[in-house]
């Protein structure tokens, strides 16, 4: 994974974004990243701490398999972070955000895409995410591509609030249905 190619996808705006599988030379820039988002954005997208503790602990699962985790790039600069947690699960768990002046170029769709085809091509029963109540604009986009509200839950957010999220799932393969499970950051 740690050794994938990278890919390219093109902004509304024109410009070609690079994604690339997370890795130790990504975190600094992930960490600029975060600190970039705006509260409205962090509050609708904060999986985990962005120390270099915690972050040298996602690229470890994702380079160990257990994760698939990718950033998006505009040369140096970070401006999109997507993953598939849990991904040696049957169901992992799907996430993207994106930095504020990214946000409405048409990226989360295909990112999102790019996801589900991870999670197809490991043969996963299905794909699961969790999304705040009131981030309207990424549920439509979500039912769009095909998930199914399940219900709500409590989740941990990566500066330790719980918060009240509407769970879905997106089916893969007959008979898939959502896990019992905990809502948290991975450790």
């Amino acid at each position: 994974m740690a050794n994938a190619p990278s890919q390219f996808l093109q902004a509304r705006n024109g410009v070609r974004l690079e994604i690339r599988p997370l890795t130790a030379a990504e975190t600094a820039g992930l960490q600029r990243f975060n600190a970039g988002l705006s509260p409205a954005t962090r509050d609708l997208f904060l999986p985990h701490a962005y120390d270099e503790g915690t972050l040298g602990r996602y690229v470890e699962r994702s380079a160990a398999g257990l994760d698939r985790s990718f950033v998006l790039c505009h040369g140096a600069e970070v401006v999109g972070y997507f993953f598939l947690w849990e991904f040696s699960e049957p169901v992992p768990l799907l996430g993207v955000g994106l930095a504020d002046a990214w946000q409405g170029q048409g990226l989360g769709e295909p990112l999102m895409q790019r996801l589900i085809a991870e999670a197809r091509l490991g043969k996963r029963a299905g794909v699961e995410l969790t999304t705040v109540t009131t981030n309207t604009r990424a549920y439509r986009l979500y039912l769009r591509v095909g998930f199914q509200l399940v219900g709500e839950v409590d989740n941990v957010a990566g500066d330790g609030r719980v918060v009240r999220e509407f769970r879905l799932f997106l089916p893969l393969q007959p008979g898939a249905h959502p896990p019992v499970r905990e809502f948290r950051p991975p450790v």
